[in-house]
């Protein structure tokens, strides 16, 4: 999570608000709640799957009014972007739809576990040793709209 701090959360948020003409509105209760599982979440050393969970609770929370889901989203496909950039595309649109899914309270634990097993030999065929899914790369610059998501996502 070290990579993403709040910070950029918000910026995150922010671009995809103003991608759609949307004011970046916040529920005041709702950041106070998720700035506080993120940051006690920035410095922990944490799996990927981890960091989708912090993802998850945050988005929970509720803290954007506008873009919710598609920003925590955003954030989850920036920490597997090694797994993503490692899959053939098919597979890798459907792990992306996927964590997005799981991020936004859509599918739930079972469903997230099926498909990383699914993709997990391939994974092991692209990269010899299992570093890639336990470390988190640097984040993308710009944020990117989740396939298949709605447009606003509410708590």
């Amino acid at each position: 999570m070290a990579p993403v701090p709040w910070d950029s959360v918000v910026t995150i948020n922010r671009a995809l608000c103003q991608a759609q003409n949307a004011e970046p509105l916040t529920n005041p209760a709702g950041v106070e709640t998720a700035q506080r599982l993120w940051d006690a979440a920035v410095n922990r050393s944490m799996t990927v799957r981890d960091a989708f969970d912090v993802c998850r609770q945050t988005h929970k929370a509720g803290p954007f009014v506008f873009n919710n889901g598609n920003t925590f989203a955003a954030v989850g496909h920036t920490l597997a972007e090694t797994l993503l950039r490692s899959l053939p595309p098919v597979e890798a649109q459907i792990l992306r739809t996927t964590i997005g899914h799981y991020i936004c309270g859509l599918i739930g634990n079972g469903e997230l576990q099926q498909v990383m097993k699914h993709v997990e030999p391939l994974l092991e065929r692209a990269t010899p040793t299992s570093a890639a899914t336990t470390q988190s790369p640097a984040p993308t610059p710009t944020p990117s709209v989740p396939l298949g998501l709605p447009r606003q996502q509410e708590a």
